[in-house]
């Protein structure tokens, strides 16, 4: 059972009610990568960081043992669209991690020392995404198809911004958006909603001064122009590793639905088309596959495989070759009915824990203000039909929106455009 408040000072609060003790919690704030310009690219996940390193009561080292001695599992992370803050712990501890996060989201002090100390860690990070393949891939991917546009910055920005962010700029940046009206609570787990109102109002909500009605986020759609069609990272690999990235259907659109039967049937298990093919048939690849990214205000299709720079010009061939036959012959009624069940199980497996319930309803209700409904999720998925389904192949296959990047080396830049 599902309950929601909103206060005065725009914070809004959401609780999935089940019969587990083991609670778990989101802070989502409505702040990302694409908040930032370019001179504050890794402000937002550079903040995350600072969270923890405690308030002028409170050490890094005080944050740590009382969340270990309470037994409580707790993480943050960026997106381009949010910074979300969450923790699960047992029901007889629920409030004490909940005040001690608290504390740490509204006073965090931001210690020079401290500064100075995570933007080395910060940079480790970076040079640890520099040395992965798949991680350089996908931010070359993004650079390219988002050029331009505040989508387009890396979570983790850039290593001058980091060396250079002053004490202030970083408290500025954090003012301004970590703010009630700014923030979705969002708990899942064995508590009654009065009691959690309580421990809501006590330890965070009273705590913001100002007040803001929440205004709903009205995301529009971004106009994308690719700066580059076809790329290449030349980096010392085995493998080449490969992206091909196509405008696709957004999360604010209903025909993501559509989309996700359709990236199923295409690459999203060991039944799909580009497994069969490219692996099983051909032996090209040990892992290939499809997904969307859905953002509120844009979607793509992956495609994502990983081959000897000689087998490139193949794989790529065969790709194209996938995509044209669903545009012209369609998919198959089996196809589908297998693709909508593997999706309605994998929305029904995500409702397990708590930990996804928590983060699901907390995010629906941050983008598009209403309750999440699973059952509604899973009879739009049902109600797709075969028609639809081929119409978005030949809108795929057809589509002239799109960005091709491979990291390797000795890679031939005409195997790429075979697509």
């Amino acid at each position: 059972m599902k309950f929601t408040k909103t206060y005065e000072n725009g914070l809004r609060l959401i609780l999935e009610k089940n019969e587990k003790d083991v609670l778990s919690a989101n802070f989502i704030f409505n702040v990302g990568s694409q908040n930032e310009n370019k001179e504050q690219e890794g402000f937002a996940h550079f903040i995350e960081h600072l969270i923890f390193k405690g308030t002028k009561k409170i050490s890094a080292v005080d944050v740590m043992d009382k969340f270990s001695f309470w037994g409580a599992d707790y993480n943050a992370y960026t997106t381009k669209l949010a910074t979300k803050f969450v923790f699960k712990s047992l029901k007889e501890n629920f409030e004490n991690c909940f005040e001690l996060y608290s504390q740490i989201l509204i006073d965090a002090e931001f210690n020079k020392v401290d500064i100075d100390r995570e933007r080395q860690v910060v940079i480790e990070e970076m040079k640890k995404c520099d040395d992965d393949p798949d991680e350089i891939l996908y931010k070359r991917v993004m650079e390219n198809y988002f050029a331009g546009l505040p989508l387009a910055h890396d979570e983790l920005g850039t290593e001058s911004n980091i060396e250079n962010a002053t004490r202030e700029e970083l408290l500025k940046f954090k003012n301004k958006y970590y703010r009630a009206e700014n923030c979705v609570i969002s708990v899942a787990g064995n508590i009654e909603f009065d009691e959690l109102d309580k421990i809501v109002e006590k330890h965070f909500s009273s705590r913001f001064k100002y007040l803001s009605k929440y205004n709903h986020i009205d995301f529009k759609q971004v106009v994308v122009k690719p700066s580059k069609t076809y790329d290449i990272v030349e980096r010392n690999d085995n493998q080449a590793n490969v992206c091909v990235q196509i405008k696709s259907a957004s999360a604010c659109d209903e025909e993501k639905y559509v989309a996700d039967l359709y990236t199923s049937i295409l690459g999203n298990s060991q039944n799909s088309r580009l497994f069969k093919t490219i692996r099983e048939k051909f032996g090209l690849v040990y892992s290939i596959y499809a997904y969307n990214e859905m953002s509120p205000n844009a979607g793509q299709l992956l495609i994502v495989f990983g081959t000897r720079p000689k087998n490139v010009k193949k794989a790529m061939k065969e790709i194209k070759n996938i995509l044209l036959d669903l545009a012209n012959n369609g998919v198959t009624e089996e196809e589908l009915k297998r693709a909508k069940n593997l999706k309605i199980s994998s929305f029904l497996f995500g409702m397990e824990t708590n930990s996804n319930l928590a983060e699901i309803n907390g995010t629906i209700l941050n983008y598009y203000d209403k309750v999440f409904d699973i059952g509604e999720r899973c009879k739009k998925t049902e109600l797709v039909t075969k028609s639809q389904v081929d119409d978005f192949a030949k809108r795929i296959a057809s589509e002239k929106i799109f960005n091709v990047v491979a990291v390797g080396k000795g890679i031939n830049i005409e195997s790429l455009k075979i697509f």
